[in-house]
């Protein structure tokens, strides 16, 4: 592939991604551009030569950037000097950054690669918002596709990861991944560009340099020259068909997705259709939520167990997931737990009593306001003198409209109250028995009529907290 039709080929794909980049984060696809990561090996300078090319043909805003990780003694700045040359003769733009990587690994207690990798991620994406581009652009291309699906594939990947590397991941594409190292150099080649050697990519230790160094040349020794590339075109089938089911998955989220439930994380689930879905498209639902609520991803094997539980589980129960994350079952809704309410007991809150000057018609409900429970009954309905406390096993409330008395604990229910609130709900209470339960519902005696001449305001709010408590 010479030089022009690789930079046409390379600019077909920048204009399908920089362009997905822009409208998916509701920017100007027609104005988006984009950064290169420059790093000065061959894939970096080939897609630097067609970005600059595209920039041009466009009238598009470009930006290079160029990570020193300081790990090659002089050979870093070495690259780094190349990179300012190439981008003064391609008419780039050149952000440079660096850091040691060495540092971040002690610290973090990983390995070198993992935190060369997110610092230089790091560097790229606050080139990005400081120049106000849609996307950062790197140079991997077919050959990396087909080694880091071989790599997810021996780690145990499911279906997603064998799509591999997406021509399109957020803020970040890879329009290198329609040609191959080979078609690169070439093209470098007709166009006399020069690049920089790491010899780390050759004889390196980490398990890439390995797959590349000897894996790959047996796989061509048995099965053929351009063998090597067939795990890439596994990745575009499964992207093909991955796409299919993710639009299967979107609609079911629409389908379960539901409000948060007090003192719970993110969206919370309605179980009865999660469990009614295809067990593959309940999964990736599943996996959806966590991810986008908490950041967490699951195996397969837990995914399963929370199914299992939500098919045959009760409203009340939990289950608990390596992280530790904790999903609790209320009612018909899952959701993610977060830190345990503060139990709320009735020695936090004070009752007060007030006489109403005039009862209003048509009678009023109970309402809250800014924490303060209120609530307008006859003054005859009270007995004795009122008390506040939490639920015991037992109580019973005569609730408006019924002919005598009912469970505190079946009216919770009726009410959807979960099952860790309902032991700090307020209950006020006289010498004859509960005249009102908030959130729940009052007594009938409490019931303001056309007839009543005379009205209280009981209200109830919490208490300051003194100095130091």
């Amino acid at each position: 592939m010479d030089a022009s039709s690789f930079e046409n080929r390379i600019g077909g794909q920048l204009d399908v991604l920089v362009a997905d980049a822009a409208s998916a984060h509701g920017e100007d696809p027609q104005a988006a551009g984009f950064v290169v990561a420059l790093s000065g090996g061959p894939d970096s300078v080939a897609l630097a030569a067609a970005a600059a090319a595209w920039a041009e043909r466009h009238g598009r805003p470009l930006v290079a950037a160029h990570f020193n990780h300081r790990l090659r003694s002089h050979d870093s700045d070495r690259d780094q000097m190349f990179c300012e040359d190439l981008c003064r003769r391609l008419c780039i733009p050149l952000e440079c950054g660096s850091g040691d990587p060495r540092a971040v690994a002690r610290q973090r207690g990983r390995g070198l690669e993992d935190a060369s990798r997110e610092l230089r991620h790091q560097f790229l994406e606050r080139v990005r918002v400081q120049h106000g581009l849609a996307a950062v652009a790197t140079g991997h291309h077919r050959d990396d596709q087909a080694e880091t699906v071989i790599l997810r594939l021996f780690r145990g990947t499911g279906l997603d990861g064998l799509r591999g590397l997406r021509p399109r991941s957020g803020r970040r594409i890879h329009p290198l991944l329609v040609v191959t190292r080979a078609e690169i150099l070439t093209a470098l080649a007709d166009s006399g560009l020069s690049w920089r050697d790491d010899p780390s990519n050759l004889d390196g230790s980490n398990r890439r340099s390995r797959v590349r160094r000897e894996l790959l040349p047996l796989v061509r020794d048995i099965f053929g020259e351009g063998s090597e590339l067939v795990p890439a075109r596994l990745a575009d089938l499964a992207e093909t068909d991955l796409a299919h089911l993710d639009a299967l998955t979107e609609s079911a989220w629409q389908l379960v997705a539901a409000p948060p439930l007090p003192d719970h994380v993110g969206a919370s689930l309605s179980v009865p259709p999660l469990v009614n879905l295809e067990r593959a498209v309940a999964r990736r639902v599943i996996r959806r939520w966590l991810r986008e609520a908490i950041a967490h991803d699951l195996e397969q094997i837990h995914v399963d167990a929370i199914l299992d539980w939500l098919a045959g589980g009760q409203s009340g129960t939990g289950l608990d997931l390596p992280g530790p994350v904790r999903l609790e079952r209320v009612f018909d809704q899952v959701g993610i737990a977060g830190a345990p309410p503060p139990s709320d007991h009735a020695d936090r809150w004070r009752l007060r009593v007030e006489p109403l000057g005039e009862v209003p018609s048509p009678p009023q409900p109970p309402r809250c306001d800014q924490g303060t429970w209120r609530l307008i009954c006859p003054s005859d309905a009270m007995e004795g003198s009122l008390r506040l406390r939490n639920p015991r096993p037992g109580d019973r409330l005569e609730p408006f409209g019924l002919d005598g008395s009912k469970k505190l604990s079946d009216l919770m229910q009726e009410k959807r109250i979960p099952t860790a609130r309902r032991a700090g709900l307020l209950v006020v209470e006289d010498d004859a028995g509960i005249l009102w339960v908030p959130e729940i519902g009052q007594a009938e005696r409490t019931r303001v009529l056309p007839s009543t001449r005379q009205a209280v305001t009981i209200s109830v709010d919490r208490r300051r907290q003194e100095p130091g408590e």
